[in-house]
């Protein structure tokens, strides 16, 4: 399909202003500001689900990089500095070989804590309904700069009130909200810090202690082959660090598929493999952590998580022992190498995985960009002590790679269980799983996909089916304290006694 067919055809797109410098904020523009690793406008465009986008503003230096990374086309407001009507009625005009159908976005430059399924939400009401669906803050403010029109109602209300000279210079967002009737118009609450823009330094601030890390799930599939594997790896490392992701997420046994000769496979390649994933996280510039076997007393193995983060110079302050921090901020991530070895071993449905395996007894966490990440593997998701513990140390998330195994109800227990834990914890919970091969029967756990992102009150954001993908989430650390305020879980419990 040629570009021109894909704009005519396209059912969703995105006007994003980004106009410049803003006088509250010092003479900044406010949408270049950088947050937990990627500008504001950047964080804006990668979760803007649209087949096009319409940057309303200045190129600036990043503007030719910004486009192609993101598919986008800046164009400048005319007049320069005219106001947000004018700047969105430049922005329709670069629309006006539309389909009249097409759903539209406006979002504002500065809000770089939205959420890809949000948008996703408010798109989708806005189509089905034919309505104007906008986000709501969570003080009850209308946010007018993150809303879903239909183009041809955006068209009419534009219209309607332009200037009698022509244009909307000068002219208020507000006047277009308030040629809406009481019917035309959906809201959809905000939770955490996705309603925020940043209009005043005190709102930066707020914005970038709100703002955690972006998370890669990578859901592959494993082959026993190692060198196929660890050529999947690099494809999926680099998949996630092109998408900006600060951290990536491979699922448990990646080394090798369980099935295999486990103590083997450690003692010939889990130095190989864990000198890949460092190699991998500093030549990317990340966190890249994986499932592994490293050997364990007798013929045993460990299930060891190995987390490994770039290299940093002499005196960084990196930690190297298995409950090092990841430090990070803006200016890059730092370094660590940590390891997880599984808890509580996969002694169920016929299968005994201590026959090979040899149990942890140590939780892990990590610290990155201001959050704090717990550390699980796969049948630790039935064990909510381990989760509600990892919050207790301030876990704003747990990442759970997986080999889960197939068979009837299975699918509907992991839903059931990463959304149970994520309750019990109020903590996201990121589940990464194997993607099982075509054809794949047995007893040996070989994954299912499902993939997901949970959120802190258990519901599922985002979710894979069964095939090879990829799932990026920007975590909110202002939603995840609202959870905790809201469900105070972690401080009601009690110790019971033991009979």
């Amino acid at each position: 399909m040629s570009s021109s067919e894909h704009e005519r055809t396209a059912t969703t797109a995105a006007i994003i202003l980004a106009g410049g410098a803003a006088s509250r904020m010092g003479g900044q523009d406010k949408t270049r500001l950088p947050i937990a690793g990627a500008t504001a406008l950047e964080r804006v465009l990668r979760v803007a689900p649209a087949d096009r986008r319409i940057v309303v503003g200045p190129g600036g230096t990043d503007g030719d990089a910004l486009a192609a990374r993101h598919d986008a086309r800046f164009v400048l407001e005319d007049p320069p500095r005219s106001g947000p009507l004018a700047a969105l009625g430049r922005g329709i005009a670069a629309l006006e070989d539309a389909d009249p159908s097409t759903t539209v976005l406006v979002l504002g430059g500065d809000m770089p804590m939205l959420r890809r399924e949000t948008l996703t939400a408010l798109a989708a009401t806005s189509r089905a309904g034919q309505k104007v669906t906008a986000l709501t803050a969570e003080d009850g403010r209308l946010q007018f700069l993150c809303a879903a029109w239909p183009l041809a109602r955006l068209r009419r209300a534009l219209a309607d009130v332009e200037n009698p000279g022509g244009g909307w210079a000068d002219l208020s967002l507000r006047r277009l909200y308030a040629r809406l009737e009481d019917d035309e118009l959906v809201s959809h609450r905000a939770s955490g810090a996705e309603g925020a823009d940043i209009d005043t330094p005190d709102a930066l601030e707020q914005v970038r202690r709100a703002a955690g890390p972006r998370i890669a799930l990578a859901q592959i599939e494993v082959s026993e082959d190692y060198g196929t594997t660890a050529g999947i790896v690099r494809r999926a490392v680099a998949d996630a660090a092109a998408a900006g992701a600060r951290l990536v997420l491979l699922p448990e046994a990646t080394l090798t598929p369980f099935g295999t000769d486990l103590r083997a496979a450690a003692e010939a390649h889990h130095e190989e493999f864990a000198q890949l994933i460092q190699e991998l996280a500093t030549d990317h510039g990340l966190v890249v952590v994986a499932g592994s076997f490293t050997p364990a007393d007798g013929a045993r193995v460990h299930n060891t998580l190995i987390a490994r983060g770039p290299r940093s110079s002499p005196g960084s302050g990196a930690q190297s022992d298995p409950g090092s921090r990841v430090e990070g901020g803006d200016g890059g991530v730092g370094s660590v190498c940590a390891e997880y070895r599984k808890i509580h071993l996969f002694d169920a449905y016929g299968v005994r995985e201590s026959d090979t395996v040899a149990p942890g007894d140590q939780l892990i966490t990590l610290d990155l960009d201001g959050a704090r990440l717990g550390l699980a593997t796969c049948y630790d998701v039935r064990f909510p002590e381990q989760f509600a513990a990892l919050a207790r140390r301030g876990a704003h998330a747990v990442l759970l790679p997986m080999a889960w195994g197939d068979g009837p109800t299975k699918s509907e227990q992991l839903r059931l269980l990463v959304g149970a834990r994520a309750l019990d914890s109020t903590a996201v919970v990121l589940a990464a799983d194997q993607a099982p091969p075509p054809g794949h029967c047995g007893r040996t756990p070989r994954g299912i996909g499902q993939s997901a992102v949970v959120g802190p009150l258990g519901e599922i954001r985002q979710e894979l089916g069964r095939e090879p993908g990829m799932l990026l989430v920007d975590l909110d650390l202002a939603e995840i304290e609202s959870a905790r305020e809201a469900l105070p879980v972690l401080t009601h419990a009690v110790e019971l006694p033991r009979p």
